[in-house]
């Protein structure tokens, strides 16, 4: 029978030792994150530091923002009702400015909204009702800055994400014309132009058939963006809980 060999055992005094002050001014590894727009889809979790104090206040901050949106819809409140009552709530603990304002906080009222959103995140995840809690709670949020938003800047968030939206040629225009017009109610004067995506996108937009419904696709009026971009934000969202729970 071969005998095994024991394990040589490590000499304390060869250990590397490291030098605490060399770690202490050691390059950061992370890369501090920018954020160019004013609505954000929280794709990337946080890669810098925050202090105790600022990962405390920050959560409470977007904890009650989200405590007032939901007692809002307790309250069966409308969608402009809502944005009237949230506008100084929002103002004082979750301010958001536009780049057009040139804020000389707009960094650090971004940084706190995507740190706090990730911080809740992490809260919510535990049970699947906590996670549907969540979700539709951001969604509000994520709805009610949209409609805020300057419509350059609206636009140009819009164009930065690279959603899978078609927009339909002249020939399929002029073909389903009258039944287009009819579905979407366009009225005469406004701008004539639709797009095509996955119906599952927009399920509100079909629920309230608001929209023509062919071959899997839906044919959505530009008046509608507003709820296309939203559906995508729950969407994705939901995606990522449900990836993380």
């Amino acid at each position: 029978m071969l005998a095994t060999r024991p394990t040589p055992r490590i000499d304390a005094k060869k250990r590397a030792v490291l030098n605490p002050r060399k770690q202490q001014f050691a390059q950061a590894q992370w890369k501090e994150q920018e954020f160019n727009h004013r609505m954000n889809f929280y794709a990337q979790p946080p890669t810098g530091d925050i202090t105790i104090e600022q990962f405390e206040e920050w959560a409470i901050a977007r904890l009650k923002i989200l405590a007032e949106l939901e007692s809002c819809s307790f309250r069966n409140r409308s969608v402009e009702e809502t944005s009237e009552y949230m506008k100084p709530l929002l103002a004082t603990h979750l301010p958001l400015s536009q780049n057009s304002s040139r804020s000389s906080e707009l960094h650090v009222e971004r940084k706190k909204d995507h740190y706090s959103h990730w911080i809740l995140r992490l809260a919510f995840s535990a049970t699947e009702d906590l996670r549907k809690r969540f979700s539709r709670l951001e969604t509000q949020l994520f709805r009610l800055r949209f409609l805020a938003d300057d419509g350059r800047e609206r636009r140009e968030f819009v164009e930065n994400l690279g959603l899978e939206w078609e927009k339909i040629t002249e020939e399929e225009k002029v073909e389903f014309g009258e039944q287009l017009r009819a579905a979407s109610g366009c009225r005469r004067g406004e701008e004539e132009v639709w797009f095509k995506v996955d119906w599952e996108k927009v399920p509100e937009l079909v629920e309230g058939r608001r929209v023509l419904l062919r071959r899997g696709k839906a044919y959505v009026h530009i008046r509608e963006q507003t709820c296309m971009v939203v559906s995508e934000f729950s969407r994705r969202l939901d995606n990522a809980l449900e990836v993380r729970c």
